[in-house]
């Protein structure tokens, strides 16, 4: 449906209306199949890509590259006299013309996609009086179609009604591109084609006769045809998965620049808002983008029986079922569909140093990544001494492979002198005064991470 009409007889930059995204396939007639003419051209021999005539009767192509001398060269005085608006060519239709007939010339135009069902779209195109036109006229309209729609087989006026038209006072300049522009909002699918042109007989079209002769005939020159949708459209998500990064672009799908009131918050969901540059008044775009939990871990490790375990432990946030588990083993990925890794089951692929990372994805689709860097030296096992000289030999007690665990230490009285409640490597053979305890065996008792008690004897020597 027509929401607003409005025509200027002023100039305006073509970057202007291009700053857009044009709908319009070849929209200014530069593409040529290498076929120009001197002359008309006969049905069906249209040279310019993505253009034809929409009915039967014959539309023209004119050339800058054609030698001046022919007829379809713009600056040829017998027929055009006027420069292309932009690049070396354009196109030329009968808009009236009375003779025997009420003969009508359409130019057909392709679309690079369909319009979208109630969006608004402005429409602009140039349109000049040729030089020989003896009348000038109104009635310069477009009419949007599909583009598998057949040729119509007429000379005279298309019965159709068009979808925007300029009905105002006869365009009679021949010195300068007149701009016609619209406003159209679609009603209808898969209109991925137009025709311009004038759909009115010439009993309704107002017409002004500026030398007399015959026939009448208003002859039209067109150029630089553009279509876009007049609307700010982003191809955003409305939920992100915590912790990933997504662009805010500063130029929408439609072709309109701005910029946002934020940036994007990876943790947080929030709103945000798109200002367009340079509209009068500025236009908007708002989005509300929701941060998907549920997916958030930490990799513990353990020793249960002296072998070693890796296992997923879920944060209190973590309530999305997990679809997917994805185990690599120093960049070799194994068949583990578990949270919970027994090293064992996989010792060829254990090396001196290792690096295992796990990937867990979410019904959502929301994945995240942990990894863990460990020694293979004394794995799940505790040693026979600790001798505190430097050496970087058993200077410590080393329980890290057990992941921290409740440890004590006795002497041989059965006093404690030592005592950890998440204990890895920190006892070296002294008192918590940092007293250096005398040589002998001590006793100890560890708790690990899920329960299981151990003890043992451990010999202190200097």
């Amino acid at each position: 449906m027509l929401k607003k009409i409005f025509f200027f007889l002023c100039l305006i930059s073509f970057s202007q209306v291009f700053s857009q995204k044009n709908l319009v396939l070849n929209p200014s007639f530069e593409e040529d199949n290498g076929k120009l003419r001197c002359y008309f051209y006969p049905k069906g021999n249209f040279p310019m890509y993505n253009w034809t005539s929409g009915s039967e009767g014959s539309i023209d192509a004119f050339s800058t590259t054609l030698s001046t001398k022919c007829i379809m060269n713009p600056l040829n005085d017998s027929f055009a006299g006027q420069k292309p608006r932009t690049g070396k060519n354009f196109v030329g239709f009968s808009n009236v013309f009375t003779e025997s007939v009420d003969y009508r010339e359409y130019v057909r135009g392709k679309l690079s996609e369909p319009l979208v069902v109630g969006s608004p779209y402005v429409i602009q195109f140039y349109v000049c009086l040729s030089d020989f036109s003896n009348t000038a006229s109104n009635n310069i309209g477009l009419l949007f179609i599909n583009d598998k729609d057949k040729t119509f087989a007429n000379v005279d006026p298309i019965p159709l009604k068009p979808d925007v038209n300029y009905s105002g006072k006869p365009i009679t300049e021949k010195d300068k591109w007149t701009l016609m522009s619209f406003e159209f909002v679609a009603t209808k699918p898969n209109l991925d084609a137009f025709l311009i042109g004038n759909f009115f007989s010439t009993n309704d079209t107002n017409y002004q006769i500026l030398t007399e002769g015959k026939p009448v005939e208003t002859y039209l020159l067109l150029d630089d045809v553009t279509i876009y949708r007049d609307e700010l459209v982003f191809d955003l998500p409305t939920q992100v998965c915590k912790g990933e990064i997504i662009e805010l672009p500063s130029v929408s799908k439609t072709g309109f620049r701005g910029s946002w009131n934020a940036e994007f918050d990876t943790q947080n969901s929030k709103s945000y808002v798109f200002t367009q540059d340079k509209s009068n008044p500025k236009r908007q775009f708002k989005i509300d983008i929701g941060i998907t939990e549920g997916l958030d871990f930490d990799l513990i490790t353990y020793c249960q029986n002296y072998e070693f375990y890796i296992e997923t432990k879920f944060k209190e946030t973590s309530i999305s079922p997990i679809v997917s588990y994805d185990w690599i083993i120093n960049n070799t990925k194994i068949e583990n569909k578990s949270t919970i890794l027994k090293l064992a089951d996989y010792q060829n692929l254990i090396k001196i140093e290792n690096n295992i990372n796990v990937t867990l994805t979410n019904e959502a689709g929301c994945k995240m990544s942990r990894n863990i860097i460990f020694s293979n030296r004394n794995l799940c096992k505790i040693q026979k001494e600790v001798s505190p000289n430097a050496d970087g030999s058993n200077d410590f007690l080393d329980l890290s492979s057990f992941g921290g665990v409740d440890l004590k230490i006795y002497n041989r009285f059965g006093n404690v002198v030592y005592e950890n409640k998440n204990y890895t490597t920190e006892w070296s053979g002294k008192l918590d005064d940092n007293t250096l305890l005398p040589v002998g065996n001590y006793m100890y008792q560890i708790q690990n991470k899920i329960g299981e008690e151990l003890s043992g004897w451990i010999q202190l020597v200097h």
